[in-house]
This record gives C-alpha cells, sequence and structure tokens, in this order.
C-alpha cells in the first residue's frame, strides 16, 4: 500500500505534467521564454520544464455587426453585416504568436453563438482589416443596387482582405469565405431603389415594344416585296405570244357581245381587225 501511493502520485504529477494538442490544433513550444520556430503537431507532449500553448488551424469565423459605411454614390448605409471565415497556416503560427503574442483570444469570447475554446492567433489584427476592407469595398458599389450584388461584395470583401494581410505577413492567412449576412439602406434609398426599379421595368416594357412594332414593320415589308417579286414573275411569263392570244380573246368577247343583238353582223380575219355590220 505504502509502495503503490509514491507511483500514483509520481503518474499523477507526469500527467499533469503532459500537454495534449488536438486534430486540427498546433502547438507553439516556449522554454525559458524561448519560442521554438517549428509548430508542433497534434499529439501528447511532456512539458514539465517547458509550456506548450495551442492553437487553432482549423476554419475559425468571427462576425462584423452594425457597420455604417458610405457607398460610391456617397449614401451612408443603415445597417451592414458580414461574416469572415478564415484559416491560420499551421507552419506560420510560431511565427505569428511571436509577432502578435498579446494578440491571442478564445474563439467562444469572439462569437456569439458556437464558438470553441480554441485560442485564435491575431485575431484583433485579422478583425481590423476585415472591417476595412468591408468598407473600402462597400466605397466601390452604390447603393441603389448594392442589394443585387451580394456575391460581388462578398468577393470584394475577401480578394481585399486576402491582400492586406498578405501584405505584412504573406501565407500566413487564408480567407476561406465571406457571407453578407445583412445588408439594409436608408427608408430614403430604398424609396428610390423602388423608384429605380419602376423606371427600369417601365423602359424594358418599351424596349420590348419597340422591338414588336420593328418585326412586324419587317414582316410587312417582307410581304410586300414578296408579292411585288410575284407580280413582277407574272409580267414576265407573258410573252408575245400570250399577249397576242389574249388581245384576241379580248376581240372575240368583244365580237360576241356585238353580234348577240340582232341585225348585227361580225366579220374576223386572219390577222385582220373585225369587220362589224350594224343592221339599221
Amino acid at each position: 500500500m505504502n509502495f503503490r501511493t509514491p507511483l500514483l502520485l509520481a503518474l499523477t504529477a507526469a500527467l499533469a505534467a503532459c500537454t495534449q494538442i488536438d486534430t486540427g490544433n498546433v502547438g507553439v513550444e516556449r522554454t525559458l521564454g524561448k519560442v521554438s520556430p517549428e509548430a508542433l503537431p497534434p499529439g501528447v507532449y511532456f512539458s514539465l520544464f517547458k509550456t506548450v500553448d495551442e492553437f487553432s488551424a482549423k476554419e475559425v469565423s468571427f462576425q462584423l455587426n452594425d457597420m455604417t459605411p458610405k457607398s460610391r454614390d456617397n449614401l451612408t448605409m443603415k445597417d451592414v453585416d458580414i461574416d469572415i471565415y478564415f484559416k491560420v497556416n499551421p507552419a506560420a503560427v510560431p511565427g505569428l504568436y511571436t509577432k502578435y503574442q498579446g494578440d491571442v483570444v478564445r474563439h467562444k469570447d469572439v462569437v456569439r453563438e458556437g464558438g470553441t475554446k480554441d485560442k485564435v492567433i491575431a485575431y484583433s489584427r485579422v478583425s481590423r482589416e476585415a472591417r476595412e476592407a468591408v468598407y473600402k469595398s462597400i466605397a466601390q458599389l452604390d447603393a441603389t443596387t448594392m442589394h443585387t450584388k451580394r456575391s460581388e461584395l462578398a468577393e470584394l470583401v475577401r480578394s481585399g482582405l486576402q491582400s492586406e494581410l498578405d501584405a505584412n505577413d504573406k501565407g500566413a492567412f487564408v480567407i476561406t469565405a465571406v457571407n453578407v449576412r445583412n445588408l439594409l439602406t436608408d427608408p430614403a434609398i430604398e424609396a428610390a431603389i423602388r423608384q429605380r426599379a419602376e423606371t427600369d421595368q417601365a423602359i424594358e416594357k418599351k424596349r420590348k415594344e419597340i422591338e414588336l412594332a420593328k418585326a412586324e414593320a419587317e414582316r410587312l415589308i417582307v410581304e410586300a416585296e414578296g408579292q411585288a417579286k410575284a407580280n413582277q414573275i407574272v409580267s414576265a411569263s407573258l410573252t408575245p405570244a400570250l399577249k397576242e392570244i389574249k388581245l384576241a380573246e379580248l376581240q372575240r368577247d368583244a365580237a360576241i357581245a356585238i353580234a348577240s343583238k340582232q341585225g348585227n353582223t361580225v366579220l374576223l380575219g386572219g390577222g385582220a381587225q373585225p369587220l362589224i355590220n350594224v343592221g339599221k
């Protein structure tokens, strides 16, 4: 009994001197205040004579709420809420820890719900640059049409934020996604948006009416040209011989009409003009 007690105490102390790095996280080792440049992968480490801090290398998110940036047409947005998703390059964590040692938070402390206990390095820097990227991106779009360009706005924020982070810490951060959660304009702007939509609809209606009228006019022109061409074909088909036959038929019909009256005589000779004897 007395032999087992010291053994259990020693085992307990050894376990207490170990640090576990969970999957998806990395460790940063410090010995006498000196930070190791190599990130520790997931596993269990003996840390009796050193300190091992665990940081998240998974995708984490945070929200930017209640922003009121100005648009390109110099109108102030009423409320803009955006979600930012990013990851830290595991190999860059020790260097970031040295550079931003005072900028460490727990994920659950910066999100409203769904946060974890994992530590996030350089959160203040990322969130500050993200807010600046949102304001710059909003300034590139008009408030009256911004609600139709959420995807474009999200990409502007993502690319702008990525560029700013790469400027000082190349490859350390990856902005994986941006979600435009809320995009509200001033009520006066909303009225202008509705008015613009109605105007656009009226313009589109008029444009369609003009296109229909143009199509009908083109149809009538084609029809008239077709009829004129048909008349030309008929006229061209009347050869001199056919014209003489038509003339003879007309003369015959006229002679018959005259001869049908009592006392009239009509003589038709080959190629001669009709001789008509009208009885008195």
